[in-house]
């Protein structure tokens, strides 16, 4: 016989024994009272809403969400009804929720969110608004996030109002021509235009938002426009745009107060010993409007073509490194065009190459793309009609004196008019409705010859000489303007630049760079120029330049990590903080 006793010295207890239902036990409970509940059984409440009659239990009920609770357990007169009549919610949301307090499954679908979202709001059902502003963030798109935002914030969706409010600065373009936008109170839209995160190239974007706005409703918005133009930075609008555009229109001739700002904006210009007296809020640019330039390929100083690139960020002024190129490349075209990276062609050390990559920011991996068609090494690359242009440059035995063009929309290339002469390492850069190409080399002699390409009769005419030979020199056109920067004469590395003025087709000197330097790369963002690497005559830089068109003055910027020569370069906007 056994010895219980001795079991119970051993610990345990002969007395006791705790059974544990599995798993499931809850769930069984519950279906077995939502069985009840549909055929009408044990049901103690009725929830009247608009006519539809929804049987339930009341322990269920409050067991479910505290908005329940509170209701039959306090001393709200519906503790002792029988049939409640509820208000303010949608039948199908009310049916779905009690569904789900016996369920715990809820199916949310774009036709009925909006109302489970709601209705779980006012019974205080945290995780189905959770679901349902996870649910609505996947929705978001340029027509529909001012709406959700407001949506969000009447409902105290804190997450999906961020969610929201971030995708409406972060696509603020597209939104901008939304009706959406155009229904917003004038306070909603200043807020809007507050956000250091508005995603604009310029400031031009948010006069021309501001201005559509103002005009779908001109009668009763048309006082407004100049508190609205507070909001953006006027004085980083162009001289161009603020004489061509905003002085011309007509809203702002009618008002003291907007001529006062455009005055202040103007001044900013003709003033720059004033420019202290300005709110820094004013003329403090935008985040989007600070991009990072990338730093591709290249030589260094061994000889060797690189595949590594690095990034500049110019907001922080840190240097990081970006995945390299599938194919070193030296002698490289690298241009930005729809918020991706071209590398063009090049030498890979061995070989002179025809071959194209892509660089996408969001995955930060190259791609293959279209071959041109034909190789080219010490060739320029600019951006026109929102198509990449290959200019001239070396197939290991010719100058070349041809011109490629590719439409990232179709992935192709096609040949276009040829140069009038033939040239490698020359600047080439797109202004108004021309693709320009000065100086360079034709493998005898250093050029100073310069040529313009019209697009729309698909001919280069001659354009004024520069006053030096620039072989390897940058190219860039900042406010209407060209600017040729260094380069190599035959006898030395270069610091001279020249300012090219389309309208009377002349070049002058302006203020040199800081340092000598041929075979840098050159980009643009907004007003300013940045010169990057390059050769000094002696040794091959690292170092970054950047020529500021307000004040007509170069000054140092951060520097690369690596020293190189014959390098790409372009500068891409609207690269999120986070990845910095």
């Amino acid at each position: 016989m056994m010895d219980f006793d001795e079991l119970a010295a051993d610990g345990g207890s002969p007395d006791v024994m705790i059974h544990r239902a599995d798993s499931f036990y809850g769930n069984q409970a519950l279906r077995t009272m939502d069985d009840l509940r549909q055929v009408g059984k044990l049901c103690d409440v009725i929830l009247d809403i608009e006519g539809t009659r929804i049987p339930a239990h009341r322990i269920v009920l409050a067991s479910f969400c505290q908005y329940f609770y509170t209701m039959f357990t306090g001393e709200m007169k519906e503790a002792g009804l029988a049939e409640i009549t509820m208000k303010e919610v949608k039948p199908r949301a009310m049916e779905q929720l009690i569904d789900y307090a016996y369920s715990g499954e809820l199916m949310i679908h774009i036709d009925t969110v909006q109302a489970l979202l709601n209705t779980a709001s006012m019974l205080q059902l945290p995780d189905v608004q959770a679901s349902c502003s996870e649910f609505l963030k996947k929705q978001l798109h340029p027509a529909n996030c001012l709406g959700i935002r407001n949506f969000a914030d009447a409902h105290t969706c804190t997450d999906l109002k961020l969610a929201s409010g971030h995708y409406a600065v972060t696509h603020f373009n597209e939104v901008a021509y939304e009706e959406e936008f155009l229904q917003l109170t004038k306070e909603q839209l200043s807020e809007l235009l507050q956000s250091e995160d508005l995603n604009v190239a310029s400031e031009e974007e948010v006069y021309n938002a501001i201005i559509r706005w103002v005009y779908h409703d001109k009668a009763s918005r048309g006082d407004h426009i100049a508190e609205l133009l507070q909001e953006m930075r006027m004085p980083l609008l162009s001289p161009r745009f603020l004489v061509d555009i905003v002085e011309a229109e007509d809203l702002i001739k009618q008002d003291m107060k907007c001529r006062d700002l455009l005055d202040e904006a103007k001044n900013y210009y003709m003033l720059p010993e004033r420019r202290n007296s300005l709110r820094p809020s004013q003329i403090t640019p935008r985040k989007s409007t600070v991009g990072s330039i990338y730093c591709v390929g290249g030589m260094d100083s061994t000889g060797h073509s690189l595949s590594h690139v690095e990034r500049l960020n110019l907001l922080s002024g840190r240097v990081s490194i970006e995945a390299s190129m599938n194919t070193p490349r030296s002698g490289v075209g690298v241009a930005a065009l729809d918020g991706k990276l071209y590398a063009i062609g090049g030498n890979d050390g061995g070989k002179y190459l025809s071959t194209v990559e892509m660089f996408d920011p969001a995955t930060r991996m190259w791609h293959r793309v279209a071959s041109m068609h034909q190789v080219r090494r010490y060739h320029s690359v600019a951006i026109l009609d929102r198509q990449l242009f290959a200019v001239g440059g070396y197939d290991g035995s010719t100058v070349l004196d041809t011109v490629e063009a590719y439409d990232p929309r179709t992935n192709r290339w096609r040949r276009i008019a040829s140069l009038e002469g033939k040239r490698r390492h020359a600047g080439v850069a797109a202004l108004h409705d021309c693709m320009y190409a000065t100086g360079g080399s034709n493998g005898t002699l250093y050029l100073q010859e310069c040529e313009k390409y019209d697009l729309r009769m698909n001919k280069w005419l001659p354009i004024a000489s520069l006053s030096s030979k620039r072989g390897g020199g940058g190219l860039g056109a900042v406010g209407g303007r060209l600017y040729a920067s260094g380069g190599y004469d035959g006898q030395a590395n270069l610091n001279t630049v020249e300012r090219y003025y389309p309208e009377e087709d002349r070049w002058t000197f302006m203020a040199p760079m800081l340092e000598c330097r041929s075979g840098h790369g050159v980009s643009v963002l907004g007003s300013t120029m940045y010169a990057v690497g390059g050769h000094d005559g002696v040794h091959y830089l690292n170092t970054v330049e950047a020529f500021d068109d307000h004040s007509g003055e170069w000054h140092r910027n951060k520097p690369m990590g690596t020293s190189r020569a014959v390098v790409g370069i372009a500068i891409l906007t609207n690269i999120p903080v986070t990845n910095v």
